[in-house]
């Protein structure tokens, strides 16, 4: 009845479109087959194209897949769909490579190749590929932070990788007049988007960034299982600093000294945040270490772990050593873990966490490290817990020092963790700003 009713007002050269999940994702929910059957009906019906999605509101990280999902997850979902129709069929879900979408149509799994997400992160993508740059395509990272996670907060939506996006009408980036010598401390997503904005507005950038890669700790957050995503937005970024001619300067610590040496108009301060050290009896000792040091593998750990904070960085670093073969256990705090990981994300990692056995303890303080494991307090008793290993995740704390010594050389601005520790989301708009408006 809808459907004809739709074709009677608009006519019969208005195309109708039927989006359907071809799985929902959900105990007893609907499956594919199911699916190729409704959508014989619906080309009889009339529809024009049919557009094979996932999921349903209680299986939200199918409709819109975080990065914990493979690239084109369902595509075989429309091949099969394709089998039974003869009219055009639309594939989706975590496309965001023209390469990806090429091969799919070239294969013959759909006619068409939609992205959502990957328009948000860039909406000249098809143009870009179009002229042959595809290098200058800015991906989604499907990182969710500025997209779905605002958007199930009634807000309006955002995106990680692309500052501007619901900003648009500000017109905040312009070529200036008065071309400033800028120098952008820190090589983190701050920073890096700092320097880019400035130098498309025109100025003479350099960054300096103290270790010998660029990213701070975004990069470290690629390593744990099912980030290396986040990998894709670095290499954009920096490709772009190259093409934009900002001197990046690795391995080099940037000092008051050299400030005055180099005499720049504007510092923007993005060095980023390190891991916090809270007066735990013990905390200094050998068989102490954070998170960063076991993901860069500075540290070794060893078989039985105990996370001490149950946070984002703590629940994803206790992925990736259960993916090495340890047993871990996570003490936290709070009623709950990951609370500061974006909801769909979480889901994943909740099953993550009971497939590797991963053990949780929540409203769980540690009071004591000790050589042989951690002493623990709860409501209803203190215990000791044997560790061989204690790994620091108990939040981050600003790197800003430098502001205070840069007083009276020049004008400086921090931006990003340097801040505040928080997400990339807020790191990647503030450094925008700060580059633009440099």
């Amino acid at each position: 009845e809808i459907i004809a009713d739709i074709r009677k007002k608009c006519g019969p050269d208005f195309l109708i479109d039927f989006r359907i999940s071809g799985e929902e994702k959900v105990p007893g929910g609907r499956t594919i087959e199911e699916t190729k059957v409704i959508a014989r009906q619906l080309e009889k019906q009339g529809i024009d194209m049919i557009h094979i999605s996932a999921g349903t509101y209680e299986s939200t990280w199918a409709i819109i897949p975080p990065m914990n999902i493979t690239k084109a997850w369902i595509v075989d979902w429309a091949a099969e769909v394709k089998k039974v129709v003869d009219i055009p069929v639309t594939t989706v879900g975590r496309i965001n490579d023209p390469l990806v979408a090429e091969s799919i149509l070239a294969s013959g799994k759909a006619d068409l190749v939609a992205m959502g997400r990957a328009s948000l992160a860039d909406p000249w993508f098809p143009n870009k590929y179009f002229e042959g740059k595809r290098d200058d395509i800015r991906p989604c990272i499907g990182c969710q932070q500025g997209c779905l996670e605002v958007l199930f907060k009634n807000e309006p939506i955002r995106c990680l990788v692309n500052p501007t996006l619901g900003f648009e009408y500000k017109d905040e980036l312009g070529k200036t007049e008065k071309p400033k010598k800028v120098t952008v401390v820190g090589g983190g997503p701050a920073g890096l988007e700092a320097a880019r904005a400035a130098a498309l507005a025109g100025h003479d950038v350099t960054l300096y960034e103290k270790t010998y890669r660029l990213g701070g700790q975004f990069l470290t957050a690629s390593i744990p299982p099912v980030k290396g995503d986040l990998t894709a937005y670095l290499s954009w970024a920096g490709n772009q600093l190259e093409k934009l001619g900002v001197d990046v300067k690795l391995g080099t610590e940037y000092t008051a000294e050299l400030c005055e040496e180099e005499k720049p108009d504007k510092v923007i301060l993005a060095a980023g945040s390190k891991h916090a050290r809270p007066p735990i009896p013990g905390i200094e000792g050998p068989n102490v270490v954070t998170a960063e040091d076991v993901l860069w593998g500075r540290k070794a750990a060893g078989q039985k772990v105990v996370i001490a904070g149950g946070g984002m960085i703590g629940s994803e670093t206790a992925t990736y050593l259960a993916s090495l073969g340890r047993q871990v256990t996570i003490v936290e705090m709070l009623p709950e873990v990951a609370a500061d990981e974006e909801f769909t994300r979480r889901v994943l990692m909740m099953k993550m966490f009971e497939e590797m056995h991963i053990e949780v303890m929540t409203n769980t303080k540690i009071t004591k490290i000790t050589e042989g494991g951690v002493e623990v307090e709860t409501a209803a008793e203190t215990k000791e817990m044997a560790a061989d290993t204690v790994v620091l995740a108990l939040g981050m704390k600003p790197e800003n020092g430098l502001a205070k010594e840069l007083e009276g050389k020049t004008e400086v601005i921090v931006v990003g963790d340097a801040v505040e520790a928080r997400n990339g989301l807020e790191a990647v708009r503030e450094g925008f700003l700060a580059g633009a408006g440099a």
